[in-house]
């Protein structure tokens, strides 16, 4: 389990990775350079960003930023996607080739597939894609992103280059504890994007009475429960005291009780916490006026 903001998780390709990182889904322009300089220079590692965010060329100002102030490009760690209208082997590599462009990088650490196809071959053919990418070392890790242990048990029976991490939505109450439970089996990584719940995590009330057990915020709390249960949440903001206080959740523990407290979240409201098998159709359905991130 990492302890700070510095330290890394193993992927199972032998690269590394930092334990929480800066969602820019809905930033553009100076915000979202600000932002992630912003991020970097005050000790985060990990940036997230994708092509459907119509951000990374502000995103790759902010990384040049803090490069430009001493940072050095190794110990940062820069994300992007394929977006739903790329897939496919040809056009998943013009993509790629526009997101680097927009970026001002020469490589990128990690890239996804942004939502699975409905065709399996679809995917498939894009993963050769980004097998391709990984191979030539303009991505140096791959992987996916809303994926279900169904989209992921059918897509790893026919990869050369296994998954590295898989990103999905996970929040104390929407655990996804299937789908992350398959990648831990697995070994590829969960990330947790929406991590407080789009900012809306201090409603729930388990949250609020743990806060207020160790004095931290609500959004804190769900952090620390993210970070302790394997998984990299990536909480987006461009506020730098909100980009501070969620990257402040190393000075405390959540005991064996706490943990549980949250857990039973799932039960508590009536869910099964899953990625469906028709993930396509159902989350995009609810996610149409929202980024992921």
């Amino acid at each position: 389990m990492v302890e700070s903001l510095l330290d890394r998780t193993p992927l199972n390709n032998g690269y590394t990775i930092p334990g929480i990182g800066l969602g820019t889904s809905g930033m553009t322009g100076i915000e979202a350079e600000d932002a992630v300089f912003y991020a970097i220079t005050n000790g985060y590692r990990l940036i997230d960003t994708a092509s459907f965010y119509d951000n990374e060329e502000d995103v790759g100002k902010g990384v040049n930023r803090a490069i430009n102030a001493g940072v050095s490009r190794d110990e940062i760690f820069v994300t992007t996607k394929i977006w739903k209208t790329d897939m496919g082997f040809d056009n998943a590599i013009q993509s790629f080739d526009q997101s680097l462009n927009r970026l001002n990088q020469q490589y990128v650490d990690l890239l996804l597939i942004h939502w699975p196809d409905k065709d399996d071959s679809v995917n498939l053919d894009t993963w050769r894609a980004l097998e391709s990418i990984y191979e030539s070392g303009r991505a140096r890790s791959i992987g996916v992103c809303n994926f279900n242990h169904k989209n992921l048990a059918t897509l790893l029976e026919e990869v050369k280059v296994r998954p590295a991490i898989n990103q999905f939505e996970m929040y104390p109450g929407h655990s996804g504890q299937d789908t992350n439970d398959f990648c831990n089996s697995e070994n590829i990584v969960s990330m947790a994007y929406s991590p407080i719940k789009k900012g809306n995590i201090s409603k729930e009330n388990r949250t609020m009475t743990l806060a207020k057990k160790h004095n931290k915020t609500p959004e804190q709390i769900a952090l620390r429960w993210a970070v302790q249960r394997g998984t990299i949440p990536i909480p987006k903001s461009s506020h730098k005291e909100r980009i501070k206080e969620n990257g402040d959740i190393f000075d405390f523990f959540l005991d064996n009780e706490d943990m549980d407290f949250l857990n039973d979240l799932d039960m508590k409201q009536g869910r099964k916490q899953r990625l469906r098998d028709n993930i396509p159709g159902t989350l995009e359905r609810k996610n149409r006026r929202k980024f992921n991130g």
